[in-house]
């Protein structure tokens, strides 16, 4: 083999590294902060969706569950109104 390898300089020491750039760190907190938020909107979007679904069905199992009622009353008394 001849000369160093390839891999000679990615494994070397380099004690003039730069510094990272500061500006490159608060591109990562932005966006991590606005990964939260989105991630917060989206978990708030479903609960918000499961709940109204839940109301939805609520909704009509009680209506279903009141008109099966009234005609059960209707035939046993008569005519309510």
């Amino acid at each position: 083999m001849q000369g160093p390898s390839i891999w000679h300089a990615v494994l070397m020491d380099n004690p003039a590294a730069p510094a990272p750039d500061p500006s490159s760190l608060d591109l990562l907190w932005g966006a991590g902060l606005i990964g939260l938020i989105i991630g917060l909107v989206i978990y708030l979007a479903v609960l918000g969706l499961m709940l109204w679904i839940g109301y939805l069905i609520i909704k009509a199992a009680v209506r279903n569950g009141l008109r099966e009622h009234t005609m059960w009353l209707e035939s046993r008394r008569g005519p309510l109104r």
